[in-house]
């Protein structure tokens, strides 16, 4: 499960000024950047990459059986048409569990199929085939003592706003917002919550400018308020930044606007200088 992530992108000056941005490896794959983060952990972690849900799914059960389990999931539209899906794995004897539906009230249902079985869902995207049509993927763990969870969709900022205090008067904190950018139409928004009694507070931000999310990024780390996940989205013609903020003191990493290549290079020496691993993805 992810942890409470902080940003410092100026942290390797050097390092990213030696790095090119690279074309995402694969026939047909476009130039794709990503934003990354990457956290403190003793645990092996591995970045998988299908053409496809079918044959990411055989990876899933490959990555399972050698025994690490999916933590996080991203996907990434090629241009041939057809779609990459990226998952981090890590080392763990939990036992996880993936799965795709293709309406939101099917989706529901999966969800509270998964909590009658004892597992926690730790992340959730998804995929707009058209206007109407939008396919849900849901990342499960099944551990000794369940978390409780609500997730929504949601068709407005503002109905996110308001959702989340409703959920935090309840001691539901927001985890992770997907936003899905609808063809000729509103974004919507996939939010989750974790109930947690523990006397913490989670946030959300979000800007139509990256200098004033830097500067947030900045300001909420001196403060030890660390960013726990990340997305973009269009609003009209404009690129919208939100965010989700919580107290929390870690070493971590931000990056943005690489591409997978200088993601890993980055992971790399990162992992050697300070033991940081790469643990989100998001797609520019």
């Amino acid at each position: 499960m992810l942890h409470p992530i902080s940003v410092f992108r100026s942290a390797l000056p050097c390092l990213a000024l030696a790095l090119l941005l690279s074309i995402y490896p694969g026939t047909g794959v476009r130039a794709q950047n990503f934003s990354a983060m990457y956290q403190a952990s003793d645990a092996e972690v591995q970045r998988v990459t299908a053409t496809g849900f079918e044959a990411f799914q055989a990876r899933h059960r490959s990555q399972n059986a050698a025994g690490f389990r999916l933590t996080d999931l991203e996907t990434a539209r090629r241009d041939d048409g057809r779609r990459d899906f990226i998952g981090l794995y890590t080392k763990s004897p939990l036992e996880d569990h993936l799965e795709v539906a293709h309406t939101w009230s099917d989706f529901i249902v999966l969800k509270r199929a998964k909590v009658k079985e004892g597992y926690t869902m730790i992340d959730v995207t998804g995929v707009v085939l058209n206007e109407s049509d939008t396919d849900f993927y849901g990342v499960w763990v099944k551990e000794n003592n369940p978390t409780i969870h609500k997730v929504w969709l949601l068709d407005s900022y503002e109905s996110v706003l308001d959702r989340t205090k409703k959920m935090a008067a309840d001691r539901f904190k927001i985890k992770r917002i997907h936003v899905l950018d609808i063809p000729d139409g509103e974004p919507q928004f996939i939010v989750l919550y974790h109930f947690s009694p523990i006397n913490r507070f989670n946030f959300l931000y979000e800007t139509a400018s990256y200098a004033d999310f830097e500067k947030q990024l900045r300001e909420r780390r001196e403060s030890k308020v660390q960013l726990i996940d990340f997305d973009r989205h269009r609003v009209g013609n404009e690129i919208h930044y939100i965010a989700v903020f919580q107290d929390g003191d870690f070493p971590t990493f931000f990056l943005s606007g690489a591409g997978i290549e200088r993601v890993e290079a980055v992971g790399d020496s990162l992992k050697t200088a300070q033991n940081l691993k790469l643990v989100n993805l998001s797609v520019d």
